[in-house]
């Protein structure tokens, strides 16, 4: 909306004299108002505003509210979770908003919303900033540590906010203000450009002038304000008489002191936060002329003393365990100064009943009346009607679309009617009949005495109109192997990466990668050939092959032949099913179409896709075998309940089928509520059904009196006899034995059948299959799923005890991962008596079967409340009310581990935790500390997984292609093995072509310092199959490390000459200052008419040699780089020859 468009004068009547006690200053209660009644009200405050609200989930609504009706910037200041721990590390995602949003109010913004919690929180000083701008200087030498003293973190590749990279003359960051991360260029210290980039595909966007750089810490210690710390801790202590508690304190201060005295940023710093003198509160910063709307003030009174009675038990048990300080109490305002804060202001209450105002004291009160707007929920027919009899009233009406499509739609509805309708005007003043906006306002009202109907987007559609996150690509992410780890070479196998070493001779300067094989033996690689080298991954610690190529030569036939023989039963069993004839569903009937509106979410675009794709198979003639892929929770089970339907709408029954009977309770569940309005007969056929109550359902199914039947295997029991069954949606069908697999191949042998797995599969094994295995795949997160708050701990029984009674009070549920099976019953037995207020039960996979089952329905029904599991937890359960994980040595587990773990919560529109924890006694590795450090910066959904990603893939590559495949992909490792599968489906291989170049090429270290940055150039270059590859490959190091020298140069040419050799059946490029030639392998491969085109084109420049293999000649030029530069210009123009 534009600015100024609601105003009190142009709403009239009582508004006019509200506007003149605000602007007196006169405390007002304001009454009768719903909830866009209020948000409507505060719009019209033409100055600065603060609206408080009871809680977060309030807060959001208000702000986004605000931002469309006033048209203004409106900061949400979010709170942060927790302020009393001390923690090694914290994910930093809603600190990092809070700093921004903080940084806006010291900049004077007009509206500010937030909850009450957030309120009460300390507010943090004004961090230094550095604003950047084209054409100006500042001191780049110095930037580095300008930056780490602001809390950013220097890393090799920027992929989360907070970090930067720095190469060359160009500075890549990601500011905590910024939507993106942004690329610097420098001439000495001139900022030549500035931009922005997509920090997962590398996309480059449009150039910007300036960019701003928010400090990144919360708290920095002045000066001065260290010896004050020193001395409040050492006092601190001594008020601890019990030795545990005493230890634990002494460890804390011990920590926080040699950070503080390292003078750089750290985590725990804000645990001092009410020691230091530049702390304030959000108060002390507002302008004084501020209005401050509060948002029920029952509501806010009720959550303040919750927040903190809970604030002063936390601190009571906390202090107990030496968790805290005696100063630690004042991390929030005390309860009576904060009540005295919000009143110090000109205060507007906001309620919708006549009631108290608790704390506020109001000297003027309104009831300001009216009535929600009605709900039409896609009825457009209404809508029409109501609008035509406004029109006859004198009313103005202003429609909130959402989107641009729905608005050109809906004007052209009106139209249509003959209605007046236009797009908003400047002002209300200017509005006539109806207007329609694009923006997105929930609900509206209708204010009668104003003449005025405000329709939302939830008052006229069915969808929940929540703002979609942005899709980001993602590629293959086959990376290069790094000094250290395990590398494969296609035919020596697989060694380990000991280094890179230069080797000069008189023919220039050449890189090469060491590495080491069974025995000691060594191998060094020249880098233009590290096409042939990749990165292993598969089983942790796989045996070293033996160099010289023989053994794993017969490995990896043993493997070719397997994947031929899966390839053919692939393709055989793929051409037996288009022989057959499926089933043709009825397309876009009427009630289908009711169905998918009644789907209270806005659909996901990989929702949407894999709906088109199933439906398309289920509407044709052919029998469906489609897989569909997707994380928990990300709408697979709608996408396959919709198949469903259509199945049933086609006169055939369907059926679910789950591996385990908690998973069939869950599914059967979500389908009686999604089926509730739709006639459509479900039932369940699992262990929770008494024999005669089984025996009922066998014989209704049989009768064909049951649409939908969802189960365990207990559905491919003899006795199950379907009265005529369309499609077969199988659920985790990899969990099944290999006799319920039997039996379901045959089943499915001639009905449709949608196969769904939770674990993600590789999109080079996706397009691989694609021509003989169709693969849906959802990978857009769900709109309300919020990020997961990530701590980094010490494991004491009082952070423990915490954390279960945080969760427990406000509801949840909570996992403890305990990954030892030898003394899990012992350890649970142990959490039973720190929380005694909790249900706690056990489970891994060694119990008896169904004691587990037990135990895990006792969990997901709500019976217990604290799971303390081995990694067994099923993935694929949908648990939203366990919103805690606390992971038990957190340092034992590897990354991917910790990323599936932390995935376990925060399914639910609620804010979840993750306590990673390590024994205060431990000193961690190195390797765990980035572990931890890792999961700590990617708290984004859908961001920085590249490496947990890659584990979880081969998983997911193993559930597809069987346990035999899954086994060949540890023997040769994941990317060899997707090279030899390509190759047989696709039936092309790649020749490799032997280079024998005595030029200067590699990629010198005061270019790229970083060893893992060169290996990944390396990587890139080797990969150079076309042109295309070679501009991007060009472009990218170019963008990333400034101007290519000319070693690089080299390395690119030698890189896209050896792309067009192989071609041409070339078996080896040989480059010298004396000689330039291409060796064939059989003189057939001169036969070529391309080649034969560009060698009559070139005769001027070659020469034909028969001594041993055939050899095209070419005339030495003045050194060996114009010698290649000749040499790939003939090839490609045999390449482009017709």
């Amino acid at each position: 909306m534009k600015k100024d468009f609601f105003t009190y004068e142009n709403l009239g009547g009582d508004y006019v004299s509200l506007a003149e006690d605000i602007r007196l200053g006169v405390p007002t209660a304001v009454f009768g108002v719903s909830e866009p009644h209020k948000y409507l009200t505060a719009s019209l405050c033409c100055g600065s505003m603060l609206y408080v609200t009871a809680d977060a989930i309030s807060a959001r609504r208000a702000a986004e509210s605000l931002r469309c009706l006033t048209g203004r910037e409106v900061v949400l200041l979010p709170a942060k979770d927790d302020v009393l721990l001390y923690k090694e590390a914290v994910s930093r995602e809603t600190l990092f908003a809070r700093l921004s949003a903080a940084e806006r109010i010291y900049s004077g913004v007009c509206i500010v919303v937030c909850d009450a919690e957030s309120a009460m929180q300390l507010f943090p000083a004004r961090g230094r900033s550095i604003e950047l701008a084209v054409g100006t200087e500042h001191d780049y030498v110095n930037l580095s540590s300008e930056l780490v003293a602001m809390g950013y973190t220097r890393e090799y590749e920027v992929e989360a906010k907070g970090s930067f990279a720095v190469r060359g003359d160009i500075l890549d960051i990601f500011p905590i203000n910024c939507e993106n991360p942004v690329r610097i260029d420098f001439f000495g210290d001139t900022v030549e450009r500035i931009r922005p980039y997509d920090a997962v595909s590398g996309e480059r966007l449009k150039e910007i002038a300036s960019v701003e750089i928010l400090c990144a810490a919360e708290a920095i210690i002045p000066d001065g304000d260290l010896q004050t710390v020193k001395i409040e801790l050492a006092a601190g202590l001594k008020k601890f008489s019990d030795i545990k508690a005493f230890g634990r304190a002494r460890a804390i201060a011990d920590d926080i002191i040699t950070k503080a005295e390292g003078g750089a940023p750290f985590a725990g710093a804000s645990y001092l936060m009410p020691l230091l003198s530049n702390v304030t509160t959000l108060f002390d910063v507002l302008p004084e002329d501020t209005v401050v709307y509060l948002d029920e003030c029952k509501l806010i009174r009720d959550r303040v003393e919750g927040l903190y009675s809970e604030h002063e038990n936390r601190f009571k048990e906390l202090k107990a365990g030496g968790e805290v300080f005696d100063f630690s109490f004042y991390q929030i305002i005390p309860k009576d100064k904060f009540y005295s804060h919000l009143t110090s202001f000109s205060d507007i209450s906001l309620q919708t009943f006549f009631g108290s105002t608790f704390f506020f004291q109001p000297l003027k009160t309104y009831n300001l009346r009216s009535t929600p707007a009605p709900s039409y929920l896609n009825s457009f027919a209404d809508l029409l009607t109501d609008a035509r009899n406004w029109m006859k009233g004198g009313y103005r009406v202003l429609a909130f679309t959402g989107s641009a499509s729905r608005t050109e739609k809906l004007m052209q509805a009106f139209i249509d009617e003959g209605l007046p309708v236009n797009l908003v005007p400047d002002t209300l003043y200017a509005m006539r009949g109806i207007a329609v906006s694009s923006e997105e306002l929930a609900h509206g009202l209708v204010l009668h005495e104003s003449k005025l109907v405000i329709l939302g987007s939830g008052d006229m559609y069915t969808k929940s109109s929540q703002p979609k996150r942005i899709r980001r690509k993602r590629g293959d992410m086959f990376t290069a192997p790094e000094i250290g780890q395990y590398a494969v070479h296609e035919k020596h196998g697989i060694g380990k990466i000991t280094g890179t070493q230069k080797i000069e001779t008189t023919d220039g300067i050449k890189e090469y990668i060491s590495i080491e094989y069974k025995g000691g033996d060594m191998l060094y690689v020249p880098v233009e050939q590290m096409d042939i080298l990749s990165k292993y991954v598969g089983q942790d610690n796989p045996s070293l092959s033996k160099i010289g190529g023989a053994e794993f030569e017969r490995i990896k036939e043993r493997v070719r032949q397997s994947i031929k023989k899966m390839a053919f039963d692939l393709k055989e069993l793929y051409a037996e099913r288009s022989k057959k004839k499926g089933y043709r569903f009825p397309e876009n009937t009427v009630m289908m179409q009711e169905f998918e509106d009644a789907f209270e979410y806005e659909e996901t675009p990989d929702q949407l896709s894999s709906i088109v794709e199933i439906k398309a198979d289920m509407c044709s003639d052919k029998v469906m075998d489609r897989l569909l892929c997707g994380d928990v929770g990300y709408g697979k089970t709608e996408v396959a309940l919709r198949a469903a339907y259509l199945c049933v709408l086609g006169g055939k029954q369907a059926a679910i089928m789950c591996p385990s009977t908690i998973l069939s309770e869950q599914h059967y569940n979500t389908a009686c509520a999604r089926f509730a309005d739709f006639g459509v007969r479900v039932e369940k056929l699992n262990r929770f059904k008494t024999p005669k109550e089984q025996q009922n359902t066998l014989k209704r199914l049989a009768n064909g009196d049951i649409d939908l039947i969802i189960g365990t295997h207990r559905l491919l029991s003899d006795d199950v006899k379907f009265y005529d069954l369309g499609l077969l949606v199988l659920d985790e069908e990899q969990r099944f034995g290999v006799e319920h697999k039997e039996k379901i191949k045959h089943i499915k042998n001639d009905i449709d059948c949608l196969t769904m797995t939770a674990t993600p599969i590789p999109r080079t094994l996706h397009m691989s299959l694609s021509g003989i295995r169709d693969i849906s795949t959802i990978n857009t997160p769900p709109q309300k799923r919020m990020p997961v708050q990530t701590y980094v701990v010490e494991e004491t029984e009082t952070l423990i005890r915490d954390a279960c009674v945080r969760e427990l009070s406000r509801g949840g549920q909570v996992f403890i991962l305990y990954n030892r099976v030898e003394t899990i019953s012992t350890f649970a037995g142990k959490i039973a008596e720190i929380v005694p207020e909790g249900k706690v039960c056990y489970a891994h996979g060694r119990m008896d079967k169904d004691l587990l089952e037990g135990n895990m329905m006792a969990f997901y029904k709500g019976e217990k409340n604290i799971l303390v599991t081995t990694t067994i937890i099923e993935n694929g359960i949908d648990l939203p009310n366990a919103n805690t994980i606390i992971v038990i040595d957190a340092d034992r587990l590897g990354i991917s581990q910790l990323y599936q773990l932390r995935g376990r919560v925060g399914r639910s529109s609620r804010l979840a935790q993750a306590y990673f924890t390590f024994k205060p006694e431990k000193v961690m590795t190195s390797d765990a500390s980035a572990r931890l450090k890792a999961i700590m910066q990617f708290t984004e959904l859908g961001s920085g997984f590249k490496i947990a990603m890659r584990d979880l893939e081969i998983r997911g590559a193993g559930n597809v292609l069987g346990a035999e495949q899954h086994g060949h992909m540890d023997k040769v490792g994941y990317e060899l093995y997707s090279k030899m599968l390509k190759e047989e489906i696709s039936g092309e291989s790649s020749a490799s072509v032997e280079l024998d170049i005595k030029a200067t090429a590699y990629i010198p270290e005061n270019y790229i310092e970083s060893p893992a940055g060169r290996m990944d150039c390396y990587k890139q270059i080797a990969e150079i199959r076309t042109a295309k590859d070679y501009n991007r490959v060009y472009l990218s190091i170019e963008e990333n490390y400034g101007k290519l020298p000319k070693e690089v140069l080299s390395l690119l040419t030698i890189a896209v000459l050896k792309a067009y050799a192989s071609r041409f059946a070339v078996a080896k490029i040989g480059v010298s200052a004396k000689e330039a030639y291409l060796e064939f392998a059989s003189l057939q491969a001169l036969g070529n008419k391309k080649l034969n085109g560009a060698m009559d084109a070139y005769r001027s420049e070659i020469q034909v040699s028969m001594t041993n293999l055939p050899r095209i000649n070419f005339r030495p030029q003045s050194n060996p780089a114009a010698s290649m530069l000749i040499m790939t210009k003939f090839l490609k123009f045999a390449v482009s020859f017709t």
